[in-house]
Order: structure tokens, then sequence, then C-alpha cells
């Protein structure tokens, strides 16, 4: 940082004295005191619908040739945040509006003296990607293969974005896939989605959930024929279900596996003398247990869990369509060669 040499007010000579808890320059003639305050700078962080983040070469010094966000200092007249947005502009050919504020770092530069940086996210709304101003080159990035970052200060500020954006960029991915998967006429399972997780917990308490849905359909009117079912085989029944919905995501058994299953639960229920209407109810309250047990866990603190639980309720409606759908064609089968 260069020091001031002559007072801008009396042209006096200008001096260092400790002021205020700290040297200043100072003009003993007229005793103006000279505080030198940060410059402002603006960084910006713009990511594509791809998860890539957005970078520019730099063409000058310093750091000639090293790759970082859109920065540069914001100037009289503007605000931080049109600073971030004409910096966006100038070195890489995009307008941008600005969503938050991700940091703020103070820097000192051993050219442009202390610096306060400040970090923005964007968005695109125009404009073509290119390079301009201070920069050789522009392009996207993979956020978890960036290279070296100029800075430091947006080092640091990448670390909190990723922070700020893991739940909702762990989200969408998995609503995408799900949305792919289950839309596409010959998909079956799908899986590697963020409520995989909450298989184990199923898992682990099926007995339990197998248990509240016994006492349900026991007591409910809907399903009264199986008060004179034996209660062991009930039990056994719903375990062997969760079984295989934990099979189902996970894509540990196909299709053909899976219809088998439910057919033949279809024919012995049928043979067993218990009503359509009493076995697709009963498949209704399981399915209401197995999300109600899940929900009662208490995972659904934040963000990112209130979207798992939920998934997972779509991923019970999917999973037992099938099984009701396989299971009927098994009961009427059953039934019609009965009848022949």
């Amino acid at each position: 940082m260069k020091l001031k040499l002559f007072c801008n007010y009396c042209n006096s000579p200008i001096e260092t004295e400790f002021i205020e808890g700290k040297d200043r320059q100072v003009c003993k003639n007229c005793g103006e005191i000279y505080y030198e305050n940060p410059l402002p700078v603006a960084s910006v962080i713009v990511a594509n619908h791809k998860h890539e983040l957005l970078l520019v070469k730099r063409a000058r010094q310093p750091f000639k040739d090293m790759w970082c966000f859109p920065i540069g200092f914001a100037e009289v007249g503007e605000s931080i945040e049109d600073a971030a947005t004409r910096e966006l502009k100038e070195e890489a050919g995009i307008d941008g509006r600005i969503i938050q504020i991700i940091d703020v770092d103070s820097h000192k530069n051993p050219i442009y003296g202390e610096l306060l940086i400040v970090s923005f996210e964007a968005e695109k709304i125009g404009g073509e990607e290119h390079a301009g101003d201070d920069a050789s080159d522009c392009g996207y990035f993979p956020a978890m293969n960036l290279p070296k970052l100029a800075f430091d200060s947006q080092e640091k500020s990448f670390e909190k974005y990723l922070r700020l954006k893991r739940d909702t960029w762990n989200i969408s991915d998995s609503f995408e896939k799900f949305f792919q998967e289950t839309t596409e006429q010959d998909s079956f399972t799908t899986h590697d989605l963020i409520s995989d997780g909450l298989m184990d917990v199923i898992e682990l308490n099926a007995e339990k959930i197998a248990g509240l849905w016994i006492n349900d359909i026991l007591t409910n009117p809907s399903t009264s024929f199986y008060r004179s079912y034996n209660e062991k085989e009930l039990l056994s029944t719903a375990i062997l279900i969760v079984g295989q919905l934990k099979a189902w995501i996970k894509g540990a058994k196909g299709d053909v596996e899976f219809k088998n299953f439910c057919l033949d639960l279809g024919v012995r229920t049928s043979r067993q003398g218990i009503s359509l209407q009493e076995l697709i109810s009963s498949l209704s309250i399981l399915k209401k247990h197995i999300f109600r047990f899940t929900y009662s866990q208490g995972l659904w603190h934040n963000l990112a869990d209130i979207y798992r639980v939920f998934e997972l309720g779509e991923r019970l409606v999917h999973f037992f369509d099938k099984v009701v759908y396989y299971v009927i064609n098994g009961y009427v089968d059953n039934y019609r060669k009965a009848k022949s």
C-alpha cells in the first residue's frame, strides 16, 4: 500500500502518529487524519444445471493464467451487488441475478492493501459465456473437481457454498433420477436415491412394523376376516413383504421374481377365502404403517431429511401399486380356476 506524502487539503507533509490504538497518517499542520479503509471487492459464483461452476482464467497479474470466480473492485457510485453482476458480465459475458451472500472475508494484498471481499451466489439470466476484460478464457467445471483457485478467499467461499448447496443438489439429483426411472415404461427398480438409507430403518424394525399392522387389521372394520387368521402367519407374511420392498429398492431382485412372489400371495389369499377387498385393504394398511413408523423416528429435522421421508412415501406408492396389481392377478386367476 502506498503511503500519502502530502495533505490533500493544505499540501503539508504527512507524518505517522499513534492514534486510536494504531499508527495512522496525519497532517500536523491542519490535523487531518487519513483513515485507511479496506477496498470493497465483489466475487460471484454461478452454477449451471449440472452443478458445474463458472470460472475465468486470469489474463493479468496477479495470478496470471490461474482460474477464479469472476471478481473485481466495486466502483464509486455502485452497490456491491451491482459490482458483482458487472464483473460477471465483463469477465464471463453473462447477465446474472444475485441470489444470496455466501461469504465476507478480509484479505491483505501486497499491491492493493486491505481488501474486503464479498462473495455472492448468482444465477444466469441471459448472455453467452465468453472471456472478456481481464480474462483469457472461461468455462464450467464440476464442483467436485475444480482447478486450484487463484485466491484463498475464493477457496473459502467455495467451501461455504458447497455446504449451503449440498442438500439442495442431493434432493434435485434424487428427484430427477426417481422421476426418470418411475416414468420409464420398462423401469422396475428405483435405487441410488437419498431415501435408500431409510430402508435400513425399515429392515431393522420389520417385526415392529408388522406388529403395528397386525394390531390394526385385527381391529379394522375393513379387514374383519383377518381376526380369525393365524397371527404368526400374518407376521411372517408382513415381514416377507417388507423384505421384498428392500430387495425392490436395492435392485437385488428382478421383476420376474417379484411378480411371482405377489402372484403366489394372491393365490394363497384366494384359497384362504379372504375377500379381494380385504386383501387390498390389508396391503394399504401395511403401506401406511411402514411410512408412519419411519416418520415417527424423527428423521425429518432438515430439508434433506424432510425430502427423504417424502421420497420414501412416493416409492411406497409405486411399490404397493405393483404389489396390488400382481396380487389381484394371482387372486383372480385362482378364483377363475376354482370356478371352472
